[in-house]
């Protein structure tokens, strides 16, 4: 939401110099009428020695509109053509990133037996380095792009990881359906980014952002989400069950139908949360920030552990 916001506020600035020289001419114009209306010697009303009247000077101001409206429409098209230069730029650089990346990590597997090696090598060092360089540098799509490379490639697998992403800029990333069970994301930024579909199952992703994430239907099974912030996340049909997100921040989030069976949601914020039709049997809300009329919206209750620590029958 942040950089849709930020991109929306830049568009309005590149075109904010057009708007103001239409504005003042317009303004100008207007003037213009107004005060030859009241003076004779303007020739607006006809009242003049050259018997010029109001048409004779809106023609000639016609005329002179024309340089003006050329200079602002070439203005327009040279401001329109940077753009989509700047927009071909940013994508060969974005594009010429990604390929480094890759070719050089085919390098790390190939030449230096990456998935063989050790916590301690310094091939697996370089490897994470360069990984999350490069997610700072790529744009929403590649971002899934490396994701997939490193999941395609057994280096994030929840069997071994060899790449820690803790911490990682994965913002925006596009990452539907993605398969990353077990991976570390602990820390990792995952704002705006969409996870529908992902499978998410036992990951760490304690202390990550993901605030206005999209993770309708992920499978999010036994993750550690404790402490996240989940500030208007799309969750509904997710499945959590199990899941920890104990003192999570869940304001305003989408849990419509979402599976929390058995999830720990001690200390959690659910505060203005939708959790209409989910499953929150076994569920445990000690201490948890959240409404009867909220619970009471729920599908399942049974043997919940409510706020105030009694047992839901």
């Amino acid at each position: 939401m942040v950089s849709r916001l930020r991109s929306w506020w830049q568009q309005i600035k590149q075109h904010l110099v057009t708007i103001l020289v239409v504005a003042i001419i317009l303004v100008g114009a207007i003037v213009l009428i107004i005060v030859g209306y009241r003076f004779d010697w303007t020739g607006f009303n006809g009242n003049n020695k050259s018997g010029k009247t109001l048409w004779d000077w809106l023609q000639l101001l016609g005329v002179l509109a024309i340089p003006v409206a050329v200079a602002l429409g070439t203005a327009w098209f040279t401001t329109k053509q940077g753009q989509e230069s700047d927009k071909e730029n940013k994508d060969n650089q974005h594009e010429a990133a990604l390929q480094a990346y890759i070719d050089k990590m085919s390098e790390l597997l190939l030449a230096n037996h990456l998935r063989g090696s050790t916590e301690d090598e310094e091939a697996r060092k370089i490897a994470r380095v360069r990984t999350l360089t490069v997610l700072r540098r790529l744009d929403a799509e590649r971002k899934g792009s490396v994701l997939l490379f490193l999941q395609e490639s057994g280096l994030i697998g929840k069997d071994k990881r060899i790449i820690h992403l803790t911490g990682a800029d994965l913002n925006g990333a596009h990452l539907w359906s993605a398969d990353l069970s077990g991976a570390d994301l602990s820390d990792a930024r995952l704002s705006d980014a969409i996870l529908d579909g992902a499978h998410l199952s036992l990951a760490n992703l304690s202390g990550a952002r993901l605030i206005d994430a999209h993770l309708s239907r992920a499978n999010l099974d036994g993750a550690n989400l404790s402490k996240d912030k989940l500030f208007g996340a799309h969750l509904s049909l997710a499945n959590l069950s199990g899941a920890d997100l104990s003192e999570a921040y869940l304001n305003g989030a989408n849990l419509w139908g979402v599976n929390l069976s058995g999830a720990d949601l001690r200390g959690a914020d659910l505060s203005r949360a939708d959790l209409g039709g989910a499953n929150l049997s076994e569920a445990k809300l000690n201490g948890a920030k959240v409404t009867p009329e909220q619970l009471d919206k729920a599908k399942l209750l049974k043997d919940t552990i409510m706020p105030d620590g009694s047992k839901h029958p």
